[in-house]
């Protein structure tokens, strides 16, 4: 009777366990969007601007935002009539919105976070005039490093380096600007190109910049060799949409067409040369658009705007982080940032 009960015990339990199990599998069936799986995260608002946000930049603690503050209308518009001025304010993860800048000038959309400074440029039509500029965390020192910038720059403690302002962004090189000086800019690799974007490596040591050839259309990557000229380190028939270094690596992402459909790419290749590995590969919209890395996964931004896509390092498919946003994206160590209809939120990675 004893070694009855317990065996149907034994029976139920197991049925028990496998129908648990069964349940189990059916509710964590991977769903698909855009033909990719989708991880889900927990998006948290942030903060909610009383501007128009252009640039964002994070770090462990703060969140910083640039942008532009328009009068408004009577009827609570934006007047159109009347000149933005610009602002930055610096958000703690937990506090208070503090804005550390605002007057006549106006940020263009990048914002970068380099030694605890701030850095945008401005362009000619700018109250402020056009150049690049600098400004302490707490908002109390501004340096006007240059009265000359494009929308790439690089910038290292004794020297900054920049693309050609927008009525020069058709003519060859880029500029180097010693810091602390009187020098002013000088123009140099003037004939490798019409330079698109510059970078460096983690260490800052090399720099690199993007250029399109004028005679056969193709698209080229150069390390500057500190004088007039450049190594050529990458050459794609596929138009570059961006760029980036990733430890002794170049990721990127390409445009392109297949039988009449845009197809977009993204690629890793090591910096000194060798194979180039096809990370992942679509067709249609949304397409790639900026990609970015951390330690562990490698990220991209879509062209019409959208959700997050991600790719692990360590191997696997594409997939898309669910509830995220990809517009004015920022990234710490731990967490992501982005702007989705005039809020910001942010997630753990």
């Amino acid at each position: 009777m004893r070694c009855s009960l317990i065996a149907s015990l034994c029976l139920a339990l197991a049925l028990s366990a496998g129908c648990d199990k069964q349940g189990g599998s059916s509710s964590q069936a991977t769903e698909l969007r855009d033909g990719q799986p989708v991880a889900h995260g927990r998006p948290t608002p942030l903060y909610s601007p009383k501007f128009v946000i252009r640039g964002m930049a994070a770090d462990g603690e703060h969140l910083y935002v640039s942008g532009l503050r328009f009068a408004q209308t009577k009827a609570g518009e934006p007047n159109p009539d009347d000149a933005p001025s610009g602002v930055i304010v610096k958000v703690p993860l937990l506090g208070m919105p503090e804005v550390i800048a605002e007057g006549a000038f106006v940020p263009m959309t990048t914002l970068r976070l380099i030694d605890d400074r701030l850095y945008w440029h401005e362009r000619h039509d700018s109250p402020d005039g056009p150049g690049l500029r600098s400004l302490t965390l707490d908002g109390r020192s501004l340096d006007r490093i240059s009265d000359l910038a494009g929308h790439s720059w690089v910038i290292r403690p004794d020297v900054v380096y920049f693309t050609r302002p927008d009525d020069e962004i058709d003519e060859g090189g880029f500029y180097e600007l010693a810091r602390g000086g009187n020098d002013k800019p000088k123009l140099v690799v003037r004939r490798r190109g019409v330079v698109r974007t510059l970078l460096a490596d983690d260490s800052g040591e090399d720099l690199y910049w993007t250029t399109r050839a004028r005679n056969d259309g193709t698209w080229a990557v150069y390390q500057w060799d500190g004088g007039k000229s450049g190594k050529e380190r990458l050459r794609s028939d596929e138009t570059f949409a961006s760029l980036t270094v990733d430890g002794d690596d170049f990721l990127w992402v390409t445009w392109a067409e297949d039988d009449g459909e845009p197809l977009h790419s993204l690629y890793r290749r090591p910096i000194a040369g060798g194979d180039t590995q096809v990370l992942a590969r679509k067709r249609g919209q949304p397409g790639f658009m900026e990609v970015f890395a951390d330690e562990r996964h490698v990220y991209l931004t879509t062209v019409r705007g959208g959700e997050l896509r991600r790719l692990a390092k360590t191997g696997g498919e594409l997939e898309v982080l669910g509830g995220s946003g990809d517009r004015n994206v920022a990234s710490n160590r731990f967490n992501l940032f982005w702007l989705d209809d005039k809020q910001v939120y942010w997630m753990s990675k």
